[in-house]
């Protein structure tokens, strides 16, 4: 008698822990994926930024900028790449773990979804200076090839590395976010592949890194707006 109690118990639990554990990774993996999506395309915002103040003669780690006050402060563009891919990578860990927790039942799902949303508003804000939300995006992009609110193509975004000296690891970090294995997260090696028919064979990424939680994807988050610069918003990746 007492077995088949047992039984009946694991026949009634066994779909309940199952879509316990649906619920952690569907949070898990719309929260990194917006992660992942909303930090590139500031990433790459900022590239283009600093790629077009070089091509203008400014030096994109002390380019000159305006503050709240009016006063002409230098920001160190370069710096600012560096330190949203951090936060990104620091993003996507966060979340695996939120994700372990509540697979595990220490943390409900929520939580997965408030890591995600810090991530996306104040975790971005901690690493992007006051004065750098005021730049006049369109009036230093006009002229240059970098503007438009697109995401770089990798083969774009080799070039403005190259233009700009980011190489090594400071480069691989960039272009290569942390993927989730079944040990957790982890960088996987980056190995660029030739593009067929493109001359000097640049750089793309490459396919089939893999990333757990691995669900259908979500609609990317809405652009984020840094500031105002003469009543006009400026936002990441566009208005």
């Amino acid at each position: 008698m007492l077995r088949i109690v047992l039984l009946l118990l694991l026949l009634f639990c066994a779909p309940e822990k199952a879509g316990a554990q649906d619920v952690c990774r569907n949070a898990a993996a719309q929260n990194d994926q917006a992660v992942r999506e909303q930090y590139q395309h500031t990433i790459d915002y900022f590239l283009k930024i600093a790629a077009a103040a070089q091509a203008k003669g400014f030096d994109p780690t002390n380019f000159p900028q305006a503050d709240d006050t009016g006063q002409i402060q230098a920001i160190n563009l370069i710096a600012i790449i560096q330190n949203l891919t951090a936060k990104r990578d620091e993003g996507i860990a966060a979340i695996y773990q939120a994700f372990q927790e509540c697979e595990q039942n220490v943390a409900p799902y929520q939580r997965i979804a408030d890591i995600g949303s810090f991530f996306l508003s104040g975790g971005m804000q901690q690493v992007i200076p006051e004065r750098a939300r005021h730049i006049d995006a369109s009036r230093l992009l006009a002229g240059t090839p970098f503007g438009g609110p697109n995401a770089l193509v990798p083969q774009t975004r080799e070039y403005i590395f190259s233009r700009l000296g980011i190489g090594g690891d400071a480069a691989n970090f960039i272009r290569n976010p942390l993927q989730i294995g079944q040990q957790g997260p982890f960088r996987a090696p980056w190995v660029p592949m030739l593009l067929p028919g493109v001359a000097g064979g640049l750089p793309i990424l490459p396919n089939g890194l893999p990333q757990l939680p691995n669900l259908p994807p979500v609609r990317s988050p809405p652009p984020v707006q840094l500031g105002t610069v003469g009543g006009k918003r400026i936002c990441v990746p566009w208005c």
